[in-house]
């Protein structure tokens, strides 16, 4: 029985996190008080509150309480970091696509193509749909070996790169709903509202419609009956 392959980030980047991001903290909770009390001083500043509210207490006290809430402001923000990182486990029979605590399987069978685009993992079906498409940052080569290794159809760009074409409002080729969400989406791209972009890319997906952006600009394409 063939062993699955796990990929993950490097060891420095999971490691490292939990290091860098406190002490950044901590450097901007001190920066942050040294300069709090100056800024307080200027009737013309905005945010008189918050400088005010970091220039009180009495040193050497209120300089370790900014420090302290720095770092663990910065502690937070590895967490988030940490619950957003991906691990890709691949096995013969399924692909385990991991973030933080959530994990989606996609069996093995249903995968037709693998490829990276733009720092993304994409896994495409036999007419083309995405069956997930997962912001990655690891290794692009340790990935093609893992897929490789477990008979998946490695590709090294998009194999349908040269089927999408700039949507236009009333594109005639969409029916309304499609049109109606492309036009959804494209507001949420300029308002760089990425979470209801997201959101928008999958209701189009279950309308047969597969999307590339670039330059603030949608292309797509029809998935295969």
């Amino acid at each position: 029985m063939t062993t699955a392959t796990t990929i993950r980030p490097p060891a420095l980047v999971r490691r490292g996190s939990w290091i860098y991001c406190p002490l950044l903290g901590a450097l901007a909770g001190f920066l942050l008080r040294v300069v709090a009390a100056w800024v307080a001083g200027l009737p013309w500043a905005p945010f008189q509150g918050v400088f005010e509210l970091a220039a009180s207490g009495a040193d050497p006290w209120g300089l370790l309480v900014a420090i302290a809430l720095g770092a663990l402001i910065g502690l937070g923000f590895a967490g988030l970091l940490a619950q957003e990182r991906l691990v890709v486990t691949v096995g013969p029979e399924e692909v385990v696509l991991a973030t933080g605590r959530h994990a989606r399987e996609i069996p093995g069978d249903e995968v037709d193509a693998v490829f990276t685009e733009r720092g993304h993992l994409v896994l495409l079906d036999g007419t083309g749909a995405e069956l997930a498409r997962r912001k990655s940052g690891l290794d692009r080569f340790a990935l093609r070996d893992a897929f490789r290794e477990h008979g998946y159809r490695w590709r090294d760009s998009d194999p349908y790169a040269g089927r999408y074409v700039l949507w236009t409002e009333d594109t005639p080729e969409l029916s309304l709903r499609g049109n109606t969400l492309m036009a959804e989406r494209d507001r949420a791209l300029r308002r760089r509202d990425h979470k209801e972009a997201a959101l928008l890319r999958a209701q189009l997906a279950e309308q047969g419609v597969v999307l590339r952006d670039g330059h603030r600009k949608q292309y797509w394409r029809k998935t295969e009956a």
